[in-house]
């Protein structure tokens, strides 16, 4: 499913079959056809949770009509039998069109609960209600004392009578009941009971909200909307026929309806809510033709102005400001590609059959929290027009009009405060995630993959992992680096008792058929073991380059690397080019006699009288550069400033005229500053043709960024896990250092960090490998994941360390090294704002 134009509103390509593809645009069709213009307007203008009463009722019908309104119920009760990714693309194809956002009270709370534990009579009873949408539901949980903390309600009922007659009554209150006002029944939680625990006092009832005794007032929101009431219940006698299970079940019976309420997808309508924003940035900056003003002459802000689709450019008074908005808008669109990169996982996990365990709470939190980012952003975009309160019908006022986003930006704002408080608030999922982490479930695991491994993948990360195990702990490692002087620790071992350097390589080319998800498998596995260089600078980004580019140089250089006869360096950045691989001042001058071809050189050409070139300039932090045997330069011809007077060449590491200072990285590594004085490169030594580097470079440098995100989920992982056992052993004032919610709450974040990280690249990796998804997704989809990476590295690291108190100050421990690593991860091919220009430039 390839998307007309990518944008951070849009969402990326997902590979999908012939029956998902054909159900996208039946979904498509029906849309088109049922979705009014005003209902469509009603779905845009929604800032709260759902849309208000009259527009969703009249969305729910239509649907129903089409024997769509529950499609997540069994086929028996009039569900649709759809596959979870059916379900996900329905979800994702309502947001994009902007249908009105439906209440859930119904559909998806008291309805599965009367599937799941209804009698037949009461299914009979109220499902054609809910499925028609002639009943109404609301919820009644929380209470003015118990909160979050619903195993402390008070609401009561007391069983009255025997048989037919039985009643409860049921006295008491229940507040923050949204659309209570135009409910005509309610779900409930009352205590039954006293004794023992408190949940176990607690039933699930059912009633209708015209008995006697029941009151609905309204709360006004801090929006000044009226969705909230408080539903006070004085003497209202149910049928006992509204118990839903048995008496005193009511917790059992609250739980899987949570699962229900936070297991749904949130990124279709994060998305939905992104494009919006775009469409309001771009009316909040007024745009003039580029070429009119000196400004002009900036590409850079051209460029990035250029991304929210104006005409021209935004006026200089406002171009800064326009952006850091950009970027921002950058910046969550990232978050939200992490977002639904975990809500994929999580589908392919339900598909295997796996238990949700703590995804339904992940997904709540992360989900939640990024919506009310996205409202942040609103506010600034909307500036001072947010401040007005006024309908929006009358925004469009001929005379004196006002930008309709505005004022959805304040409501949408204010609303959206909710979003980390309804179904369960952030503190309490972090609570629920913390405690799978530290009891070890295997649904919150610091152990497990990234990626869904094969037997063949599974065998090959099992094997790597035994054999690091016993030969590359912490102390080894450093040993054997202080001491490698020609070759770099176990590079022989990967070439022949491992065959790792072929593992990501068709067989045409030496390798044994992989590709690039068994290399980035290769290299989550080295990253817990701190063993991932020079696997990721030699096999990766200079295999993948080599692969790529056409020529018997190539092929020749990409087979030697395989057999472990050679080990390459590419040699890009310079001293003042920061991140940008473009910025290139090296150069390439044609020299003023003939050259042949050098000494042992694979595939000479037989042209010995031929020109080549004379290579002068500087290149810095070049990895794995003390051990090169070749070097791969980047290099422009001086006559020209354009990409396509760039060429890569391959100089013999021993040239003369090649200055080397060897230094040492912080995490132990080694790499070099290059000097090149007018170094002879044979015309037989350029890949490829002059203009062809970058299009050459782009793929491998995107693969090895992957790489490195793959990398730094084993070393994260590493980082986890040794400060959840540090936690558990830990004591300070009479108790492990895990009973302080305080601690809890941080290795929640480092874990959920730690998974967005894990789908996000796997995620990416799919659409890399991909060639139907356009370039720009690509792009954009491996930027995002090296924002993830970036900043799980970061919050990952320091949590360890923090965590670890005086101790993880020092070398003493294994964090220590696998933090310094991590910060070089964080940097290396571009750090956040890099990659967050990067992805405004891509949308």
């Amino acid at each position: 499913m390839a998307s007309a134009e990518a944008g951070a509103d849009t969402p990326p390509t997902m590979m999908l079959n012939d029956e998902d593809a054909a159900f996208r645009d039946e979904v498509r069709a029906f849309l088109d056809r049922a979705l009014t213009p005003d209902l469509r307007a009603a779905g845009r203008r929604c800032s709260g949770i759902f849309s208000d009463y009259p527009d969703g009722i009249r969305w729910h019908r239509r649907l129903a009509e089409r024997g769509w309104s529950v499609p997540h119920w069994p086929v028996a009760h009039g569900g649709t039998g759809w596959t979870p990714m059916q379900h996900y693309l329905f979800a994702s194809e309502l947001a994009a069109a902007d249908a009105p956002p439906l209440a859930p009270m119904g559909t998806h709370m008291v309805g599965p609960v009367i599937v799941a534990f209804g009698t037949p009579e009461q299914q009979q009873r109220w499902l054609p209600g809910i499925r028609s949408g002639d009943d109404y539901w609301a919820q009644g949980y929380s209470e003015p004392q118990a909160g979050s903390d619903l195993a402390s309600l008070q609401c009561k009922a007391v069983r009255e009578g025997d048989g037919a007659d039985a009643v409860y009554v049921v006295n008491g209150s229940k507040i923050w009941n949204t659309h209570a006002h135009h409910a005509n029944r309610m779900f409930l939680l009352v205590r039954t009971a006293h004794t023992g625990k408190p949940q176990a006092g607690i039933s699930f009832l059912c009633l209708d909200l015209g008995l006697p005794g029941v009151t609905v007032r309204p709360i006004r929101s801090i929006s000044g909307d009226h969705e909230l009431n408080q539903v006070f219940f004085d003497d209202v006698r149910v049928p006992v026929s509204g118990l839903i299970g048995e008496e005193n079940q009511g917790w059992r019976i609250a739980k899987y309806l949570l699962e229900h309420e936070r297991g749904g997808a949130w990124s279709p309508g994060l998305r939905a809510r992104l494009r919006r924003l775009r469409s309001a940035l771009d009316a909040a900056f007024p745009t003039r033709d580029a070429g009119a003003s000196h400004g002009a002459a900036d590409a850079g802000g051209a460029g990035i102005d250029a991304v929210a689709g104006t005409a021209g450019m935004v006026d200089d008074g406002h171009r800064e400001e326009h952006r850091e908005l950009l970027l921002r808008l950058a910046d969550l669109a990232c978050q939200v590609d992490a977002v639904q990169a975990l809500e994929l996982r999580a589908l392919a996990a339900q598909q295997r059959g796996e238990p949700a365990g703590v995804r339904p709470s992940i997904g709540k939190l992360l989900g939640s929290e990024t919506r009310q980012r996205i409202t942040e952003l609103g506010l600034d975009i909307a500036a001072h027009h947010a401040h007005l309160r006024l309908p929006m019908e009358d925004a469009a006022d001929p005379l004196l009009p006002v930008p309709e986003s505005s004022l959805f930006a304040m409501s949408a704002y204010l609303n959206d405060r909710a979003a980390s408080i309804y179904a369960g608030t952030s503190e309490v999922q972090r609570n629920i995630v913390a405690g799978a982490l530290l009891a070890g479930t295997s649904a919150a695991s610091a152990a497990a993959s990234a990626f869904p491994l094969d037997e063949t993948q599974a065998l090959l990360r099992d094997s790597l992992s035994r054999f690091l195990a016993d030969h590359f702990d912490v102390e080894s490692r450093a040993r054997l680096l202080d001491r490698a002087e020609r070759e770099p620790p176990l590079w022989s071992a990967f070439a022949r008792q491992l065959g790792l350097l072929g593992a990501g390589f068709a067989e045409s080319q030496g390798g044994y058929g992989g590709g690039l998800r068994d290399q980035l498998i290769v290299l989550e596995t080295l990253g817990g073991h701190l063993a991932a260089e020079p696997y990721l600078s030699a096999s990766v980004l200079v295999g993948r380059l080599l692969d790529r580019a056409p020529g018997p140089l190539a092929r020749a250089l990409l087979g030697r690397l395989i057999e472990g006869e050679s080990l390459p360096a590419l040699a890009t950045i310079e001293p003042d080019s920061r991140h940008d691989v473009a910025d290139v001042r090296a150069t390439l001058v044609e020299d003023g006699e003939a050259v042949g071809n050098e000494a042992g050189a694979p595939d000479r050409s037989p042209d010995t009288s031929a020109r080549g070139w004379r290579l002068t300039g500087r290149k810095s932090v070049v990895h794995n550069a003390p051990w090169a045997s070749e070097f791969i330069v980047l290099a422009r011809d001086p006559s020209s400033s354009r990409p396509d007077g760039l060429s890569l060449v391959v100089v013999d590491a021993m040239a003369p005229g090649i200055t080397r200072r060897i230094v040492r990285t912080v995490d132990g590594g080694w790499a070099a500053e290059l000097h090149f004085d007018a170094v002879r490169v044979a015309p037989d030594r350029r890949l490829g043709a002059r203009g062809e580097a970058l299009a050459l470079l782009a793929p491998a440098l995107d693969a090895a960024t992957l790489g490195l995100c793959a990398e730094a989920c084993g070393v994260l992982a590493r980082l986890l896990a040794d400060t959840v056992t540090y936690a558990h052993d830990r004591h300070q004032f009479g108790q492990p250092i895990a009973g302080f919610q305080v601690v809890q709450h941080r290795l929640a974040d480092m874990f959920i960090a730690l998974e967005q990280l894990r789908a996000m690249t796997a995620w990416a990796a799919q659409l890399v490998e991909a060639s139907e998804a356009p370039a720009a997704e690509r792009e954009r989809a491996v930027s995002s994941a090296k924002v993830c990476a970036a900043r799980a590295c970061r919050l990952i690291g320091q949590g360890a360390v923090q965590l670890h108190g005086g101790m993880g100050m020092t070398e003493e421990l294994a964090i220590g090294h696998f933090f310094r690593r991590a910060t070089m991860l964080e940097q290396r091919f571009g750090p956040v704002s890099h990659h967050l220009r990067r992805a405004a430039h891509a949308d």
